[in-house]
């Protein structure tokens, strides 16, 4: 079984392709709020939401690749590989590309519903939502093909291409707000670098292993399927919980109130790169033990170890983000910013400790594959976050959403934890 030093160094690869895009998008941002303007701005970080939440026509075939690939590597079972692997890219394929064509049907309407006050705005967002369909199919296929190379665990190759690529998804917004401040010029220049992403991670893949459609098997529908149907449900309602305070502010409220919230919750949010690195090394390694019938007792030492890490990083972090809320968004996006998004700020860092913590049971249930589990706690927590994310936004403004936003990150945690104690007092599942 990987031990804890091998999670930890697959973690350091994660964190570190994840620095260098942060350090862009803290540079990109402020740049692209001038360059766009306010109302622009705010509609661009919808259109980041929106490619990476259309990402869930992958069905959740990556999580599930990553699961049964970390189960069969280095074992008598790796023979299955390159059917297993071709199938699941089959499918993410096929369903990508659906999704892209589902998308484009509706963006003209959706563009509409957007900025119905400002034609040419509105002209600019349906065309924008047209070249985020263009870029579901890439985020679909590389959502799987990433998942492959997480089962084998190669973090350190996803590093080397996760950095340069994360760097461009930022940089490239900004080399066509120098030449024309349009919404849908800067989003093409987004879903071309989606496309770039797609080829860097197909070559290392069929380095890897054989991939064709050809070697894809029903028998493999069931397994994938299986878990990427729960998985789909969270991809589905979990994003919706995470963004749906955008789409409420920038319906109750305006474009420009939707600005000055996004921009501290892009802070905010950045900030989970530790946790979601770790998460994201323990998954597959956890995977790997189900697979070796080792038991509970490995699992529970890797989860307390990466728990005791995660809280170590994030509380100091989260407690300096709340006293220099505001000189920090002051010399960051400027003082208007600082004036109208330090408190949201403050009160979006505590439910950045809870979603912190949160990461480390929820791969830990993902590793035992129990994503029925975490779908059915998001079905639950979206009624109750709508309804309590409506009335703090109507009575609050921003800092009710942020609220709210916190809220629902403590009782997911909570909610985690205590599905992840009660299967531990079921004997472990077999491999699938």
């Amino acid at each position: 079984m990987t031990g804890f030093r091998q999670v930890l160094a697959n973690a350091g690869w994660n964190l570190l392709g994840t620095v260098l895009p942060l350090l862009a998008a803290a540079a990109a941002m402020p740049y692209l709020a001038q360059r766009l303007g306010t109302e622009r701005f705010g509609l661009l970080t919808l259109g980041w939401v929106l490619i990476g939440y259309f990402g869930l026509f992958d069905f959740g075939l990556g999580r599930a690749l990553t699961k049964l690939v970390a189960e069969r590597v280095g074992r008598p079972t790796a023979a299955d590989l390159p059917a297993l692997c071709s199938t699941g890219t089959a499918l993410a394929g096929a369903a990508g590309l659906v999704g892209g064509l589902l998308v484009a049907a509706l963006a003209w309407w959706a563009g509409a519903w957007i900025t119905r006050d400002d034609a040419g705005l509105r002209d600019e967002a349906a065309l924008g939502l047209l070249v985020i369909a263009f870029g579901i199919p890439p985020t679909v296929g590389t959502a799987a093909l990433r998942g492959i190379l997480e089962g084998f665990q190669r973090f350190k190759l996803l590093t080397a291409i996760r950095t340069p690529a994360g760097v461009l998804l930022f940089v490239a917004p900004c080399i066509s707000a120098w030449f024309t401040p349009r919404l849908d010029a800067a989003l093409l220049a987004m879903v071309l670098t989606r496309w770039l992403l797609l080829a860097a991670h197909w070559w290392p893949c069929t380095a890897s292993l054989r991939l064709s459609v050809a070697l894809a098997q029903r028998r493999w529908l069931q397994p994938l399927l299986h878990m990427g149907g729960w998985l789909t449900v969270s991809n589905i309602v979990g994003p919706v919980i995470v963004y749906v305070d955008r789409f409420i502010i920038g319906g109750l409220l305006s474009a420009a109130a939707l600005a000055y919230y996004a921009a501290p919750f892009e802070l905010v949010s950045r900030l989970l790169v530790l946790p979601v690195a770790l998460s994201g090394a323990l998954f597959p390694a956890l995977a790997a033990a189900q697979g070796a019938g080792t038991g509970h007792g490995p699992g529970r030492e890797l989860r307390r170890q990466a728990l005791t890490l995660t809280l170590a990083g994030v509380l100091p972090l989260a407690l300096l983000g709340a006293v220099f809320a505001g000189p920090l968004l002051d010399a960051w996006m400027g003082a208007e910013f600082a004036a109208q998004g330090a408190r949201a700020m403050q009160i979006l860092l505590l439910g950045f400790a809870f979603n912190a913590a949160a990461q480390i049971p929820f791969a830990a249930l993902h590793g035992r594959g129990l994503a029925k589990q975490t779908a059915l706690l998001h079905l639950l927590e979206l009624p109750l976050y709508l309804g309590l994310l409506l009335a703090l936004v109507r009575a609050y403004g921003i800092e009710g959403a942020a609220a709210a936003w916190a809220a629902r990150g403590a009782l997911d945690w909570l909610a985690l934890s205590l599905l992840l104690r009660r299967a531990e007092t079921a004997p472990p599942r077999p491999a699938a």
